[in-house]
């Protein structure tokens, strides 16, 4: 297996911006009442990490103009045929700053050929000055 950072764009929706005040749909510039696709994109390394077991690390790049924190994560590992074989949820360290990004270590059932990772949920906290 060959180790290598990947781009997941977009990030699929897993749960709806209820938190937001609904989905917004279409594309466009990512706007922080946009939904988890638009605001979020998540840059990983293939192979995992061992941790005990094993763990999946990467970046959430935060696109929006608002400061983002309590960033929770589902990681489903993938077998070669891209089914779901496993899943975890985990959480982003720290805030997300507009236009920044943010580490994110989340331990895995088992390793897997590929990941995919869903921003679930987020909390908007203010806006950046430009």
């Amino acid at each position: 297996m060959t180790s290598g950072i990947r781009r997941l764009v977009p990030v699929a929706l897993v749960a709806g911006s209820l938190l937001l005040g609904g989905l917004v749909t279409g594309t466009g510039t990512a706007r922080a009442q946009g939904s988890p696709e638009q605001i979020f994109t998540i840059d990983y390394s293939r192979e995992p990490i061992p941790r005990g077991g094993w763990a999946v690390e990467g970046y959430v790049n935060n696109s929006s103009r608002y400061l983002v924190s309590g960033v929770r994560l589902r990681v489903q590992v993938l077998d070669a045929s891209g089914q779901a074989v496993g899943e975890a949820f985990g959480w982003v360290y720290g805030n997300v700053p507009a236009g920044g990004r943010a580490y994110f270590t989340v331990s895995i059932p088992r390793r897997g050929a590929d990941y995919r990772i869903n921003v679930v949920s987020f909390t908007q906290n203010s806006v950046d000055a430009p």
